[in-house]
């Protein structure tokens, strides 16, 4: 589906002739660059912690990482940055030795609102630590592990809850509410990472916490070059100012990035998912990136109003349920403008972070795809080649299954009576197969009082008792 869619002289000519010879330097082959990679991180204001993605992918199947100058050549695992190192202190917390951040261990033993989650940090005793906080989305977004998937943590070192089988166990608070002004964003929703599916998007309702302690983490420092490139001297990473202008499936996303010679310079890359995220303006602007600096096409989404285009990385989904084995036909992208249903609506929020089908015909997931997207060419950064990939980055006999958390009852509601917690729409909507704005339509504003289930069975053509059990609604038992 194709959807239709910019000091003193002397350091000048310095900073231009620095920029030439970087343009004419080829890619390096090899992982020597990683000792040399890991010093540089330890510079970096906002260094980007690999993926630790190290198999290849077609558009379906895992693959033998293919040679320059073939099909699917440039994916994430043919590139590495800063490799996961993490130290588990033997107190509750992980230090990350990249990012110098120190994590809870745990996750809260029980969910709760998002104006709780600041609070709730605050107050923790842990380690000796006496500053915790909660942390921003790109921060949470920073211990992702992309090499199997469900969950997406190295739970050698991160513990969760649960074993990802219930929505209500799969999410974790950040910092960043949601301000860009949508429909979405009047139902007070916050920015979660989901544990287990991996994906970034905004919700309310009842969700855990992960502590976070240290200077903050993933702010960004663009300089434009005048070339139409951006560096950002935060991360290292160099930008093109202008995105591909076209839609591309996500082998021709690739070959589009290891072709490209913007600028002089031929070591452009496709980006992988979190090279992606750290451009992602969470402050409320929309398009959610710093326009000041890049230029980004607009497109008609499928509501035919104005939005802007979804993004490609070169990170796949190398998930496959062991009844469905569809996990490969996806790869990760950014959406800067809305992330939309089926219908074009607001429904994950501006700067989410999903995945969708690789090329038409592929196995659909169950929001409304776009085979199309487009491409932010990147480059430099703490990155090396390495073209085999490296499969061992996948950890044998992971841990998957984690004691159970506090959800918390759906009907609780605050002291002062006002409105409490939403049921975990999310999970509820995969349930049922319908969307979750029709779910959230059908189920009324919070400050309207309980639902009335049986009307909304009735609107989103179920039975009243599918609906229940999808939500999870306490003081009713199962219905078989």
């Amino acid at each position: 589906m194709e959807i239709s869619q910019h000091y003193i002289i002397t350091s000048a000519v310095l900073l231009s002739l620095a920029g030439s010879l970087a343009g004419c330097a080829t890619k390096h082959e090899g992982t020597s660059g990683r000792s040399e990679a890991a010093a540089n991180s330890q510079s970096r204001a906002f260094a980007i912690v690999d993926t630790a993605q190290g198999t290849c992918y077609n558009n379906s199947v895992e693959i033998e990482c293919p040679a320059p100058g073939a099909a699917f050549y440039g994916q994430d695992a043919q590139y590495t940055g800063n490799v996961p190192s993490y130290q588990d202190n033997g107190n509750s917390t992980v230090t990350d030795q990249v990012t110098g951040l120190v994590w809870a261990q745990s996750l809260s033993a029980a969910s709760m609102a998002w104006p709780d989650a600041a609070g709730y940090c605050a107050a923790l005793e842990l380690g000796g630590i006496d500053d915790w906080r909660l942390p921003n989305i790109k921060e949470l977004w920073s211990i992702r592990d992309f090499s199997a998937g469900w969950p997406w943590m190295d739970t050698d070192y991160f513990y969760l809850v649960g074993n990802g089988k219930e929505g209500a166990q799969q999410h974790s608070w950040s910092s960043n509410y949601y301000q860009v002004d949508t429909e979405l964003a009047q139902r007070d929703v916050a920015f979660v990472v989901n544990d287990w599916t991996g994906h970034i998007k905004a919700l309310n309702g009842r969700r855990f916490v992960r502590c976070v302690s240290g200077s903050p983490y993933g702010s960004n420092d663009f300089q434009d070059n005048g070339d139409n490139t951006i560096s950002d001297h935060a991360t290292g990473l160099m930008w093109s100012k202008n995105d591909s202008g076209k839609s591309l499936n996500w082998q021709e996303a690739l070959a589009y990035a290891e072709n490209a010679t913007d600028a002089g310079y031929d070591d452009w890359r496709l980006p992988n998912i979190k090279e992606l995220q750290s451009l992602v303006d969470y402050s409320g602007v929309f398009p959610a990136i710093d326009r000041s600096v890049f230029n980004i096409s607009t497109i008609t989404n499928e509501a035919d109003n104005v939005d802007y285009p979804f993004f490609w990385s070169s990170t796949t989904n190398p998930y496959i349920d062991p009844h469905d084995a569809h996990g490969y036909w996806f790869a990760w992208y950014v959406a800067f403008g809305y992330a939309v249903d089926h219908e074009g609506h607001d429904m994950h929020g501006a700067g989410a972070v999903r995945f969708d089908t690789k090329a038409e015909g592929g196995a659909d997931g169950p929001d409304g795809e776009r085979y199309y997207n487009y491409v932010r060419l990147v480059r430099g950064g703490d990155v090396s080649n390495t073209p085999a990939g490296d499969p061992a980055t996948v950890k044998a006999n992971r841990v998957v299954s984690f004691a159970d958390g506090d959800t918390g009852s759906i009907g609780h509601r605050p002291e002062g009576g006002g409105p409490g917690p939403r049921p975990d729409v999310a999970a509820a909507a995969a349930t049922l197969n319908i969307s979750e704005t029709a779910l959230i339509k059908a189920l009324g504003k919070p400050n309207q009082g309980p639902p009335d289930f049986a009307a909304a069975a009735i609107a989103l053509g179920v039975t009243t008792d599918e609906l229940i059990n999808a939500l999870g609604v306490p003081g009713r038992p199962p219905q078989r």
